[in-house]
């Protein structure tokens, strides 16, 4: 068994705001198994926000806003999403790098790069920079119209929403641009004897796909929160300009995401594979006599011919890219279907 890799210089985001929140003391009360403090704390303003303030509002003679506008429930289905998918990044990075045994492999110089995903003081920065321009946007061009919107504007998307956003992207963005650059520089070597024929990256890979796929789910969500009025046959509702340019943005991030981080790890795992070829090809020249003249070749070492044959298999059977056919399709899949939904029902607008 790999030993465990600890990225104990990672610090996330939502949990920091969920523990002063007190939502860390809550979830050790609960019975049973203690419950993610994020999950609780998202869940617990998503539930003030829809069953009480938005219940309170529809019986003053206002409408909730489920009832005027269904698809807003896309974006409280995104904020879970995105606790979950910032808390499987961080678990499958740690997984990554135990399946690599980066602790067993990397000197102390180089493996204290891989003890966090994304500069803590650069997520604290960017979230406080962008609380800043919410409240700024808010007091000076929205306004405030009543105690229910204060609160959402004032506090649900600072101290809710965003963090989520913020910690999502941060991680995201460590996993496909700055993990695969570390690991192409440490030069891990393939384990060729890996039974999954990857060289040992089978987990590296399975993050690079679990996470874009969780991207892409966003991005569905995303979909349904713009042309969900579209779908519902709200009349003379449009998506504006910036929501069609932001939805083609993210999907194109999306696909450089996953397109630039399996091309990394893909050019590590193929010049490594071909520097071992290369190591043999040596080793079979020394063991034959005359190895370019096939009819009077001579094997002088029989012995190092057949282990030098028997490491060349290995090699030779080990992917150059740490996913299968059925990760590839699945890939394709969910890279085309966000653009083709958007054409598909821009087309009919």
């Amino acid at each position: 068994m790999p030993s465990n890799f600890d990225a104990k210089h990672e610090r996330n985001l939502i949990e920091y705001i969920a523990t002063l929140c007190g939502f860390s003391r809550l979830s050790s009360a609960l019975p049973g198994q203690n419950m993610y403090p994020p999950y609780l704390f998202v869940g617990a303003f998503s539930v003030l926000d829809l069953a009480v303030l938005q219940v309170y509002v529809h019986l003053t003679g206002g409408t909730h806003i489920l009832l005027d506008t269904p698809n807003t429930a896309a974006g409280y289905a995104a904020l879970i999403l995105g606790v979950y998918g910032v808390r499987y990044m961080s678990n499958g990075y740690e997984e990554a790098l135990a399946t690599l045994r980066a602790q067993d492999r990397v000197d102390a110089a180089e493996i204290s790069q891989f003890h966090q995903i994304f500069s803590w003081r650069t997520k604290v920065v960017v979230y406080v920079l962008a609380v800043v321009v919410l409240y700024a946007n808010t007091i000076l061009n929205v306004g405030v119209p009543n105690r229910v919107t204060a609160f959402n504007l004032l506090f649900t998307w600072e101290f809710v929403f965003l963090p989520v956003m913020v910690e999502f992207a941060f991680t995201y963005y460590g996993i496909h641009f700055l993990l695969p650059r570390r690991i192409k520089k440490t030069e891990f070597n393939l384990f060729f004897y890996d039974p999954r024929n990857m060289g040992g990256f089978a987990a590296v890979g399975r993050l690079l796909k679990r996470s874009y796929y969780i991207y892409t789910a966003g991005l569905l969500l995303f979909f349904l929160l713009v042309y969900g009025p579209v779908l519902l046959s709200v009349d003379g509702y449009v998506p504006g300009l910036f929501e069609l340019v932001f939805f083609s943005a993210a999907w194109f991030v999306g696909l450089l995401s996953i397109a630039y981080s399996m091309y990394t790890i893909h050019q590590l795992m193929s010049a490594q594979k071909e520097r071992r070829i290369r190591e043999l090809e040596a080793e079979l020249h020394q063991a034959i006599e005359n190895p370019y003249d096939i009819n009077n070749s001579k094997v002088v070492d029989q012995d190092k011919l057949d282990d030098a044959r028997r490491r060349l298999k290995e090699v030779r059977d080990t992917r150059v890219y740490p996913a299968t056919f059925t990760m590839w399709s699945q890939i394709a899949i969910s890279v085309l279907l966000p653009q083709l939904l958007q054409l598909t029902v821009q087309t009919a607008i």
